[in-house]
């Protein structure tokens, strides 16, 4: 399915490792703290359990699911994403 995770963490070390985690599992980071990509349910409840016990008590971290058809109406405006890359239509993208 087609996620963005999104996240608030203090800790610039803690950061990057969930940051790195999320690209690990093939997420793209289309923000600083966001990122889109195509996720079953075993990778989501792993990077669930990971941020469970690396972040700490104020941070933040969530994956939301979104339908093909939400992620098709988006409105973009400025440098944005590649959907079909996000939604693993096509593997790689060269610029």
């Amino acid at each position: 399915m087609i996620v963005t995770a999104i996240y608030d963490v203090s800790s610039n070390s803690i950061r990057k490792k969930l940051s790195d985690r999320l690209l690990d599992a093939g997420l793209i980071r289309v923000q600083k703290s966001v990122f889109l990509g195509n996720l079953d349910n075993n990778r989501i409840d792993e990077l669930a359990l990971y941020a469970a016990d690396t972040l700490e008590e104020d941070d933040q971290f969530y994956v939301i699911p979104i339908h093909r058809d939400d992620l098709n109406a988006a409105r973009i405006i400025g440098p944005g994403f590649d959907d079909r890359l996000v939604a693993d239509e096509i593997l790689t993208k060269v610029i």
